[in-house]
């Protein structure tokens, strides 16, 4: 039977693939948001004033691996963040999470241990403890399912430790644009979970005489706004970098 509420059959996201395994796959690699991560990890490599080809691509498959797939599928294991998948087992989540969030880890320590020094290896375990904790929740008391965790995890790391991996050290700079980005995970981590929430609660809701227009569509629009302007930037900083300073 066809819900009278136009709403009802939602999809969970504003980005979401099609109710199958792929489509789910889709969803879960949460694409706008993934490329958000990889663009504040570019943006943090062309700042420095040494610069990798090579080590920034390596910083990039490492961060797709560790957030983009890995926490991603660990936050779909059902009592832990926010299960919606039906075609994926459980098991699959878990091997699949922490097969990937492992490869992750195990880049970061091969950079620490033959390029960039021991001391990277607290950025490794900082990032891969927020990597952890904020997905399995349960596992930690809720401790680190925090709006902040998301920032420093999502936002200002990935721009650190990228930073860090090309120049081997911190700057004032590098600080500062870590704490921009944080403020930008910060705000998409808000307005993505108001989208999710009134999406849901559409999905539930009584069918309605006439039409209206879906309370959650005004958060859409930030976060597609949010997304590209911030890809946007990481591929202008990166294009910057080679026209103007070169490699």
């Amino acid at each position: 039977m066809t819900p009278a509420n136009p709403d009802a059959s939602l999809r969970p996201t504003w980005y979401a693939g099609g109710d199958s395994w792929a489509g789910e796959l889709w969803t879960m690699l949460h694409v706008p948001y993934t490329l958000m991560v990889l663009s504040f990890v570019a943006v943090g490599a062309a700042i420095s004033v040494t610069f990798s080809w090579s080590v920034l691509g390596w910083t990039l498959l490492a961060y797709f691996l560790g957030l983009g797939l890995g926490a991603h599928l660990l936050d779909q294991v059902p009592g832990m963040g926010t299960h919606y998948v039906r075609h994926w087992p459980t098991w699959a989540l878990w091997v699949g999470g922490f097969l990937t969030l492992g490869a992750a880890v195990v880049i970061g320590i091969l950079g620490a241990v033959f390029v960039l020094g021991l001391p990277f290896l607290a950025l490794v375990g900082i990032q891969a403890l927020c990597a952890i904790g904020y997905p399995l929740s349960t596992w930690f008391g809720g401790a680190f399912h925090r709006n902040s965790v998301f920032a420093l995890s999502w936002g200002a790391l990935p721009a650190l430790v990228s930073f860090y991996a090309q120049a081997h050290s911190f700057s004032l700079l590098a600080f500062g644009i870590a704490a921009v980005f944080g403020g930008v995970a910060y705000a998409e981590i808000r307005l993505s979970r108001a989208s999710r929430q009134l999406r849901a609660e559409a999905r539930a809701a009584v069918p309605v005489p006439e039409p209206v227009a879906p309370p959650f569509r005004k958060y859409d629009r930030a976060l597609v706004a949010l997304a590209s302007g911030t890809i946007a930037l990481g591929l202008l900083v990166l294009l910057v970098r080679v026209v103007l300073v070169g490699v």
